[in-house]
């Protein structure tokens, strides 16, 4: 087994831990932590104000690696009927092909360290915090592409060559100061966004910045390129030329005061920021960027450029000379190839960033919680995810617990806890992440063997003046200010606790069924218009609000009318009357028929007297009537071109009186006419002139002048031919027509 595995596996577990989120998880759900806004800068803390305990407020460690646990460096195995625990290289053990699938991936080596050394915020007005705090800090990041540790375990094949390009390879190990400022708003009931300024101080710092470093090897030769540069910001380390070695010595000046590191030899700058959203009553959805920023090295700089070519093509020796330099043409190619720089680069290095997304869901009157947690980690170009399950409990206002299920790099295998405490004004808090579950005896000893890394947060702070006011209904608005202090959980509610009525119609918005209702609207218990008469028209639409319950109803409201007559369908037993029977309808929408004669008013020209349907509704004319009518067209007689009765037409003319005044009812069409000798024009001027002499008479016998009309139509209409005598005086005539 070479000498140089075991080196290899038992640095990949003891090297300097980087930085993860140094603060615990289940610090997320936290509502009554003060230090919740330090992973969720929209947090508020629950009092007005508090102060963290000098060097106890936060005190929080982290480290581990994202492959391997113990498990697979070590196994218990029977071997010749002894139980020994193997080393995953030995011989003997299973664990080497589980261990070279893991060198697939990039691996990340990580720890960090925070202590508090001042903590305190504020409450701003009634939805405002500000927040104070320094933070001493050491992050440590470690990235290895696999190709390092592979060609270290798995060796080379025969004939085979191997590209690797090492430029992610990279080392960043920080010890800073922190001093933060923050802000957060409560913009309204459901929204709050929160900001943090960090100014940072930089004590220490070991950075690598690698631009191109390939490795190509075979089994003839190994071929080295490198363009990169090791950067260094400690005190008392220091280059110290020498002369067997061209490019000299790195020394650490151990007698170099403590103090020393306190002076800061870089100044940077971050800032986290995040928002908090009230979904619904139950459901808070959280995100946060934290550490966003750099910090800039510019005292106590050590730099180390890497810059050209090395060749290694094996050593050739002579057993029997020990005066043979053997590795001297290869000390004197690395002496080109490495440089120490004799003046150093400024230069800047990043912290980790973390991307949080989280939701809770809430019940039993906030007292119990289920969240879900996303932290995204950027580094150098590389991101790996974690995820967190979390069961919240809050009982009261003293105490929180919160127990959560953690996946970190595709694994789920540990579980992480949480406990807050105000007791009185004093805060305590302790969280642990990825609890160790299963462990490994070695010797008398034991150890985790299924963690990769964990995280642990203590804290001591004192909280003073509670901001939230006795509240006995839980609505967000105290007692003293709640005119509806009994109101239901969960329902929403106004300014002084009532529950919200959006349309202000006096029934509250979780009872109404109907929220858009117009202004001074009368509703119903449910929050809906009123309909008094039930024939689904709401009373402020309904222009007939006391319709019957069985009737039909329009749009407004009020009963149909399908004929139009005035009468409604319901009351109507003649659903169908005409158009021009309006207005003579009776009260069941039937035509009226007022002289009863079978034939309904509106088709009847004498409603208010019985008659026959072939005259139109009004009485038959009696046959002696006609007798008369028909002697008077040739009876009656004119002097020759002129308009003067002759006397022997009086008899006739006093028989049509009397008809007249016999039948009332009677109105009467005089209409003269002549034959076809002379002008027309003339001839209808004496047709007229004739039937107006015969009115005169009639009106000077007692027949009212408004009973009569008379006309002339000339010779337009003869009833006989016109070219014998006979027939010239049959055309010469005076008609009466009886009318209604």
């Amino acid at each position: 087994m070479k000498i140089s595995k075991i080196v290899a596996s038992l640095v990949m577990m003891l090297l300097p831990w980087a930085a993860s989120a140094q603060l615990s998880n289940t610090l997320f759900f936290d509502k009554l932590n003060p230090r919740q806004h330090k992973v969720s800068p929209a947090s508020q803390p629950v009092g007005k104000f508090y102060v963290g305990m000098p060097g106890l407020s936060t005190v929080a460690v982290s480290g581990g690696n994202s492959r391997f646990t113990f498990r697979d460096l070590v196994e218990n195995k029977e071997v010749n009927g002894e139980l020994r625990s193997l080393l995953f290289m030995d011989k003997d053990a299973d664990g080497m092909q589980n261990f070279l699938d893991k060198l697939k991936f990039k691996e990340r080596i990580f720890a960090a360290s925070q202590v508090d050394l001042l903590d305190f915020g504020f409450r701003f007005k009634e939805n405002g915090f500000f927040t104070f705090g320094v933070s001493n800090r050491m992050e440590t990041m470690m990235i290895m592409p696999h190709q390092i540790p592979a060609i270290i375990f798995e060796g080379m094949s025969n004939h085979e060559i191997y590209n690797f390009r090492l430029n992610r390879l990279s080392v960043s190990s920080s010890v800073f100061s922190e001093v933060a400022a923050g802000y957060s708003h409560k913009l309204n009931d459901k929204l709050s966004i929160g900001g943090k300024f960090k100014f940072l101080l930089g004590h220490a710092n070991v950075y690598t910045d690698f631009y191109d470093l390939d490795m190509k090897g075979s089994e003839d030769e190994w071929h080295f390129k490198g363009d990169a540069s090791i950067h260094g910001s400690v005190p008392g380390l220091r280059f110290v030329p020498n002369d067997e070695h061209q490019f000299g010595e790195v020394e650490y000046d151990k007698d170099q005061p403590i103090k020393s590191f306190v002076k800061p030899r870089g100044h940077g700058m971050a800032i986290d920021f995040g928002m908090n959203y009230q979904i619904l009553p139950e459901l808070k959805v959280s995100a946060s960027v934290l550490d966003l920023g750099f910090v800039r090295w510019k005292k106590d700089l050590l730099q180390v450029d890497v810059k050209g070519d090395f060749v290694y093509d094996g050593v050739q020796f002579d057993i029997n000379d020990d005066s043979t330099k053997y590795y001297k043409h290869y000390g004197e190619e690395l002496e080109k190839m490495y440089k120490i720089n004799d003046d150093p680069d400024k230069y800047s290095s990043a912290l980790a960033t973390k991307l949080n997304v989280g939701a809770e869901y809430s019940f039993w009157e906030d007292r119990v919680g289920v969240g879900l947690l996303s932290t995204t980690y950027f580094f150098r170009r590389t991101a790996w995810e974690e995820f967190v399950l979390s069961t919240n409990f809050r009982p009261c206002s003293f105490v929180s617990l919160s127990l959560s299920y953690n996946m970190f790099d595709g694994e789920w295998n540990n579980l992480n806890a949480g406990v807050n405490m105000n007791l009185g004004p004093v805060n305590l808090y302790a969280s642990v992440d990825h609890i160790p579950l299963k462990y490994a005896k070695i010797e008398d000893y034991k150890v985790p063997s299924n963690t990769r890394f964990m995280r642990a947060n203590v804290g001591l702070a004192f909280i003073f003046g509670s901001h939230k006011k006795r509240d006995s209904d839980r609505d967000g608005v105290p007692d003293k200010y709640d005119l509806c202090p009994e109101t239901l959980p969960g329902v929403p509610v106004d300014s002084v606790g009532c529950p919200l009525d959006t349309d202000k119609d006096g029934v509250p918005d979780y009872l109404d069924k109907c929220p858009d209702t117009p202004k001074d609207v009368v509703v119903d218990p449910l929050g809906c218009p009123v309909d008094t008469d039930g024939d689904g028209v709401v009373d402020y639409l309904d222009q007939c609000p006391d319709t019957p319950y069985e009737a039909k109803v329009d749009s407004v409201g009020c009963p149909l009318d399908t004929d139009g007559d005035g009468i409604p369908d319901y009351l109507d037993k003649c659903a169908n009357t005409p158009a021009e029977a309006y207005g003579k309808t009776d009260s069941t929408g039937c035509p009226k028929d007022t002289d009863g004669d079978g034939i309904p008013d509106y088709l009847d020209t004498c409603p208010d007297e019985a008659g026959v349907e072939s005259n139109k509704g009004c009485p038959e004319v009696k046959e002696e009537v006609k007798t008369v009518f028909k002697k008077a067209l040739t009876g009656i007689q004119f002097e020759t071109g002129k308009a003067i009765i002759k006397k022997k037409s009086y008899p006739i003319l006093n028989d049509i009186v009397k008809i007249m005044k016999e039948n009332p009812s009677y109105k009467l069409s005089i209409v003269g006419h002549t034959d076809n000798v002379g002008k027309p024009k003339l001839n209808k001027k004496l047709s007229l002139n004739r039937a107006n002499a015969v009115k005169a008479y009639l009106k000077k016998k007692g027949v009212e002048e408004s009973r009569m009309t008379a006309d002339g139509l000339g010779d337009t209409m003869p009833i006989k031919d016109n070219k014998t005598a006979a027939g010239r005086a049959k055309n010469r005539r005076v008609e009466f027509e009886v009318e209604y």
